[in-house]
């Protein structure tokens, strides 16, 4: 988890504290708009409320619908594949709808397509799930053991522990 790492001095919490419901709000819109993107404001209100609300911050890391992709980034630096599929379709969108709307050669459409080809290469490039859990090793280890000894020399069973 992120821990919280606020500052102490209330006017530099209070501009936190309001820029990161400023980026909440702007990712909740982005939830909702398909070509808007809604991780990179969450992410930054995380971010603020970190720094700012040990409150806001424990609120937004467990939320129900936004606190798992959070959790996900932030533990694992993991996109998750729906949010990738998601996020390369609306800059696929963006990037057609913006050759059909400028001027042939435009420096805003190469500048704009590159800047997007950049953060493409980079959701690529992010793991689609969380790394296993790796189980138990079946091979009994020195403390387990040493643990099963003293209770069998103490009468106790392992069922009782």
């Amino acid at each position: 988890m992120t821990e919280f790492n606020g500052t102490s001095r209330p006017s530099i919490r209070a501009i936190l504290i309001a820029f990161g419901w400023f980026n909440l709000i702007l990712g909740m819109i982005g939830a909702m708009v398909p070509v808007m993107p809604s991780m990179v404001f969450l992410l930054a209100s995380l971010w603020c409320f970190s720094k700012g609300s040990r409150r806001f911050h424990t609120w937004l890391y467990g939320h129900r619908v936004f606190g798992p992709s959070l959790r996900l980034w932030s533990e694992h630096r993991v996109i998750p594949l729906r949010a990738k599929l998601a996020t390369l379709s609306g800059i696929a969108v963006s990037v057609v709808i913006l050759v059909a709307l400028t001027p042939e050669g435009s420096t805003l459409l190469f500048v704009y397509s590159g800047i997007n080809a950049v953060a493409a290469l980079f959701i690529v490039s992010r793991p689609g799930k969380a790394p296993a859990i790796a189980p138990e090793s079946a091979t009994p280890t020195a403390a387990d053991t040493a643990t099963e000894t003293a209770m069998a020399i103490s009468g106790t069973s392992a069922q009782a522990a």
